[in-house]
Parts: C-alpha cells; sequence; structure tokens
C-alpha cells in the first residue's frame, strides 16, 4: 500500500513539474555573440519570458561566467537606476524585451573591452541571469515581499561570446576625412572673407 501510495503521489508531482513552462531569457542577439572593437562598450539585451497564469518574475542581476582578461563585466540589472523588468500575468506582460542601450544603461550588461585587447580576440563564457519569483505583482501597490516571494533567487544560463576586431576602413577613413574636410572648409570660408 505504501508503494502504491509513493509512486502515486510522485506520478502527480511530475505531472505537475512536466506541466510548468520554464522561465525563459533569450540574449539580444539571440546567438549571443556581439562584435566590438577594443576600448569600446558591448552588450547584450534580452527578451524574458514568464508562461505561468499565477506568478511573476523580476530581473534582479547579471553576471558574465568567463574570462575577463580582456575586459570588464558591467552588470546593468542590479543597477540602482535600473528598471524593474516584470513578466507575468495582468495587468503585465508575460514577455518583457530590452535592446543594449550604453547610454541608458538598459539590458542585460555589457563587455567594456580593454584598449590594449588584441584584434580578431574572442571570449566566450556564459551570461547568468538572476531573478526572483512572486505570487504578486511587484507594481501592486499593496505589494509585500515578506509574503509574496516564492524563489528568492533563481538562475538562467545562455552562452555568449565576444569578438573584437579591427575598426571597418571606412568607419576609419570617415573619422580622418571628417575632420580634413572641415578644416578645408575653414580655410575656405578664410579666404573668402579677404
Amino acid at each position: 500500500m505504501k508503494r502504491m501510495t509513493l509512486a502515486v503521489l510522485g506520478a502527480a508531482a511530475f505531472a505537475v513539474c512536466a506541466q510548468a513552462d520554464p522561465v525563459t531569457i533569450t540574449l539580444l542577439p539571440a546567438s549571443g555573440e556581439i562584435v566590438g572593437q577594443p576600448g569600446q562598450p558591448i552588450g547584450w539585451g534580452f527578451t524574458l519570458t514568464n508562461p505561468s497564469p499565477d506568478d511573476w518574475v523580476v530581473l534582479t542581476g547579471s553576471e558574465f561566467l568567463g574570462s575577463q582578461v580582456y575586459g570588464t563585466y558591467v552588470d546593468y540589472l542590479s543597477l540602482a537606476s535600473a528598471p524593474l523588468y516584470v513578466a507575468g500575468p495582468a495587468p503585465e506582460s508575460s514577455t518583457v524585451t530590452q535592446a543594449w542601450d550604453p547610454n541608458l544603461l538598459l539590458g542585460v550588461g555589457a563587455f567594456d573591452v580593454n584598449a590594449t585587447t588584441p584584434t580578431d580576440t574572442d571570449i566566450s563564457g556564459n551570461i547568468v541571469i538572476h531573478y526572483s519569483v512572486f505570487s504578486q505583482d511587484p507594481n501592486d501597490p499593496n505589494f509585500d515581499p515578506d509574503t509574496a516571494t516564492l524563489v528568492p533567487d533563481a538562475t538562467i544560463s545562455t552562452s555568449a561570446m565576444i569578438t573584437v576586431t579591427t575598426p571597418e576602413p571606412s568607419l576609419l577613413a570617415s573619422l580622418i576625412g571628417l575632420p580634413l574636410l572641415l578644416l578645408g572648409f575653414a580655410r575656405w570660408r578664410h579666404r573668402l572673407a579677404r
């Protein structure tokens, strides 16, 4: 009888777990591969999906697990100025997308590539995103984290790749050519003024 009860309980628990859709995070770009030059920050946006009809997910932080010999990872999600990214039932949306914006510090985070990093360097690793799960909408004025917290710190990991390249020749030409053009224009105006 005990075996039968344990088997039924185990099957029920497995069925509940099998039906629960997991929280997913997709980096933007979806491949997780970003390209940049030495001395520049490059980073990732994300799409967060929470298919649960009953719970809310809030992103709380991120980290880069991989070599940081060629740069430093900056976590945008845990900054005090970071928006509250919430995915869940109405009035929230089950999917939240945020493009990377280095000026507003939006997205998952950035990798600040050292100015001395050799070009054609690939830096591989994983982005680990931390999140919490709540039984109440964190944007609700009556939200109480003491009673609404279901999971205080869960993580999702996804692969990431940083490729360091040289600036394109057309970019170099425009960076050098524009000042020369402005200098020529200034000389031309000076001659006309005589």
